[in-house]
């Protein structure tokens, strides 16, 4: 390790890493200088030791790509600086979030102190246009792209809210997506979300648990699902905000020495519930497999993505800056995490099924949701969830797999007699495929609300337009 000291170790961001690899060859008009110094820097540091023919000397990108490793790469100047901007979660635009349902694009939530929430845009609101253009039959990747651009130009946005047209100029400026987000999902249920691991991840979290801790915590829902990574340094930090003393992960380097990465910290005296899927990946894999070996956590969702190899970021004298592949890492007990991803405690499809799932394994018992224009709302939490709940003329219908998990009962499917079964306790509810409370709406079963209230105890709910409440106990 301490032939490596100067350079910053990260774990890189996964989306951000998709999102680079599709554009230009990093490397074109690369000079001679640059060419031998990457080589040379490759030789010394990549994990998988690779000689000076497996190197051509043609081009930068071409070096890269004998490796055989998506995750090490040279960025340029300009390449860099949106990678750094990515890791740190910064972008230029106006700071809404997006979600489609039905061919409508809405917006599902306003980033607090950017220039939409300034100008007065809410979540709900229905995007119809920019300037001249319509935006009717885009989609969001669509509408995303023009409504990003330069820092101090202007966008003229026109929304719909409640029928109401209604229009605002907005300049675009940075916005600094939240990092660290918390709830209190019941009394002594706290939720705390981390987007990424940013070079201040470490202190945001804990400020936030902090929060959380003097308005009665006793139990924690940690979420860091679609958190591709960041800084090892942030990481360890959060790790140690809950083990005394250990190791969050071994580091093992191309001559398969291990270097441990010590924990020093304290404990918590309430339990912790993660939650995990496909796209936690690096950090995020890092800080969960060590939280569950050591009896710290307990993780509901989804296998995660399975990046167990570490970076580091070396400038370019002549240039530019590597991320080159140094190290790969396993969890304290040696279980390798590369190309093979963590299998959670409670195994949950379904986003607002892995937070009612954590939720309710966390202690927590009475929920309440809202579900309007593809933005569905539980317990405070908002999620994006086109057809969670959806109105049929005057009947109000739920998603079948979701309404099970609202109402902790058992969905089973009989594919002899064609019927589904609600068990809860000694409830025990069936109905039938060809019933006329049991509908189908894009490949996905949804059953009247009406009949969910007069099967289940506990269960109610309330509809007002295009929006309906829910409850349950």
């Amino acid at each position: 390790m301490n032939s490596i000291r100067r350079l910053r170790l990260i774990f890189s961001f996964v989306l951000a890493l998709a999102l680079i690899a599709t554009g230009a060859p990093a490397a074109l008009g690369a000079t001679t200088d640059q060419v031998e110094e990457v080589r040379e820097l490759l030789e010394q540091y990549h994990l998988s030791k690779p000689n000076e023919e497996a190197l051509t000397d043609k081009e930068i990108e071409a070096m890269v790509k004998t490796l055989d490793d998506p995750y090490t790469q040279y960025f340029d100047n300009e390449q860099w600086e949106s990678f750094n901007s990515s890791l740190e979660q910064t972008f230029v635009g106006i700071g809404i979030v997006m979600v489609e349902e039905d061919g409508a694009v809405y917006v599902e939530d306003v980033i607090s102190g950017s220039p939409a929430e300034t100008a007065g845009v809410q979540p709900g609101d229905l995007l119809v246009g920019s300037g001249s253009k319509s935006f009717k039959g885009k989609s969001t990747a669509e509408i995303q792209k023009e409504l990003l651009g330069e820092a101090g130009t202007e966008v003229a946005l026109s929304i719909s809210r409640g029928g109401k047209a209604l229009k605002f100029k907005i300049t675009r400026k940075k916005v600094q997506m939240p990092v660290v987000t918390t709830k209190m999902l019941e009394k002594g249920v706290g939720y705390l979300a981390l987007s990424g691991f940013t070079m201040d991840a470490g202190t945001k979290v804990k400020e936030e648990l902090e929060k959380l801790e003097k308005n009665g915590l006793t139990s924690l829902v940690f979420d860091l699902r679609n958190n591709g990574g960041g800084y090892v340094d942030a990481a360890k930090e959060i790790a140690g905000l809950f083990v005394e003393e250990g190791v969050l992960a071994h580091l093992r380097d191309r001559d398969g020495v291990d270097h441990p990465l010590d924990i020093s910290g304290s404990v918590k005296p309430y339990s912790v519930v993660m939650l995990v899927n496909g796209n936690s990946a690096s950090a995020s894999e890092l800080l969960s497999g060590a939280l569950q070996e050591y009896g710290v956590a307990k993780l509901v969702g989804t296998k995660t993505y399975g990046k167990g190899v570490v970076q580091s970021i070396i400038p370019v004298q002549s240039g530019g800056m590597l991320k080159v592949t140094i190290q790969e890492y396993y969890t304290p007990t040696g279980k390798k995490v590369d190309k093979v991803g963590l299998t959670p405690n409670l195994v949950l499809n379904g986003a607002a099924q892995q937070l009612i799932g954590a939720f309710r394994l966390a202690g927590g018992q009475k929920l309440s949701l809202t579900a309007s224009k593809g933005i569905l709302t539980i317990n405070g939490v908002r999620m994006a969830q086109p057809d969670a709940a959806w109105k049929d003329k005057s009947t109000w219908f739920l998603n079948l797999k979701l309404a099970s998990s609202i109402i902790g009962a058992k969905l089973t499917y009989d594919s002899k007699k064609h019927t589904y079964t609600l068990t809860k306790g000694d409830e025990v509810q069936t109905i039938k495929t060809n019933d006329s409370r049991l509908k189908i709406k894009d490949g996905q079963s949804n059953i009247d609300v009406s009949l969910l209230k007069k099967w289940f105890a506990g269960f109610t709910y309330s509809a007002a337009g295009e929006t309906i409440k829910l409850a349950a106990s």
